[in-house]
């Protein structure tokens, strides 16, 4: 040890200064791993063993026969109203609408152009200042699918989805 490091000793009688004590977090580091290990050791040892079950899930509509209840992917590319301080945007598009069977795709495929028009009209009003938040996307994908269901029977389009969207 360096001499300058080193504190004085102490005399008979006087109180040694008390140590200070420093806190490493290289135990709770090791604590956390074991318990982590043991966990994880324990889950696979359970799913091993045959008694514990992981919960089967109905896949079925899940993959290539789920695509076709999906229309087509529309993209729309929209002058937007001026804001507040007059400046237009453009906005960039991209949705697709989910139908409850295949009876209603069809339909949603054969009013296609009817659709395109409405959400256009509604796009066209809107402004960037509309795009603004969560809450704002919100909105805008519900009023899509309103207005996307206009020229369709009741139900046949049963959600929308927004695949890609840009604001200039």
């Amino acid at each position: 040890m360096r001499r300058d490091m080193m504190s004085p000793p102490a005399e008979i009688g006087e109180a040694s200064p008390p140590r200070k004590r420093v806190r490493t977090p290289g135990k709770h580091i090791v604590l956390f791993t074991l318990a982590v290990t043991f966990m994880l050791a324990l889950s696979t040892t359970a799913l091993q063993s045959g008694k514990v079950k992981l919960p089967s899930y109905d896949l079925q509509g899940i993959g290539e026969g789920a695509a076709a209840l999906y229309s087509p992917s529309e993209e729309f590319l929209i002058d937007l109203s001026p804001d507040a301080t007059g400046r237009s945007g453009y906005l960039k598009l991209t949705v697709k609408l989910a139908a409850k069977d295949r009876a209603a795709l069809a339909e949603i495929k054969e009013k296609q152009p009817m659709i395109r028009e409405r959400v256009s009209f509604f796009l066209r009003e809107l402004s960037a200042d509309d795009f603004a938040g969560s809450a704002a996307t919100a909105r805008l994908k519900t009023e899509l699918l309103k207005r996307a269901s206009l020229p369709l029977s009741e139900g046949a389009a049963s959600d929308i989805f927004i695949e890609d969207i840009i604001i200039q």
